[in-house]
């Protein structure tokens, strides 16, 4: 629930800001950022995949704004993501996060493993953005979860250290046009 209000409070600021015309660095912690930048970390889907459409930010989004999103991003698979640490440091991260080939279908509060790389670099247009690198658990899978809060010591932890070796293995597939509308061919 705290989650949700913080998240709401935030995405309420945001939009406030960008509706004025200013775009503004999002808000975020240095600490928290130091900590994740450029590590692993489990994280908790909140936009599920959808292939109706793509998942394209409002106008006045001002992350995707300073972040550079574009029309060439809307052609690819994201879901925005969640984090609370709490073993190494307190706090919270939330990222759009770009979902690599072959990871499956994701529902709301499945738990996946995403690459977050340097903040201050990301760029949606260009691809250098948070990555979506496996599904660990299902939303409603409770043993997964518990084995999960037991191996890292908490619910959402960074899982590795550094930029992990299958980064140069990953693909994304355009799954959409400039505008957000499915391929033909693609069309799920």
């Amino acid at each position: 629930m705290m989650q949700r209000l913080i998240g709401n409070a935030m995405v309420a600021m945001g939009a406030t800001a960008a509706i004025s015309g200013c775009v503004i660095k999002p808000l975020s912690d240095s600490a928290v950022l130091k900590h994740v930048n450029g590590n692993v970390v489990r994280m908790s889907v909140e936009w599920e995949d959808r292939f109706d459409r793509a998942q394209i930010p409002a106008f006045y989004n001002n992350e995707a704004k300073y972040f550079h999103w574009g029309p060439e991003a809307n052609q690819y698979r994201w879901v925005q993501t969640i984090a609370g640490t709490r073993r190494d440091i307190y706090g919270m991260v939330f990222r759009r996060a770009l979902v690599a080939d072959g990871v499956p279908a994701l529902k709301r509060y499945d738990w996946v493993d995403v690459y977050l790389g340097n903040e201050e670099q990301t760029n949606y247009s260009e691809l250098r953005a948070p990555v979506v690198l496996r599904l660990v658990c299902r939303a409603a899978d409770s043993e997964c979860k518990a084995r999960s809060k037991r191996e890292l010591g908490g619910e959402n932890e960074v899982v590795s250290k550094g930029r992990p070796p299958e980064m140069d293995l990953v693909t994304f597939t355009k799954l959409y046009d400039l505008k957000g509308q499915p391929l033909k061919q693609q069309a799920k």
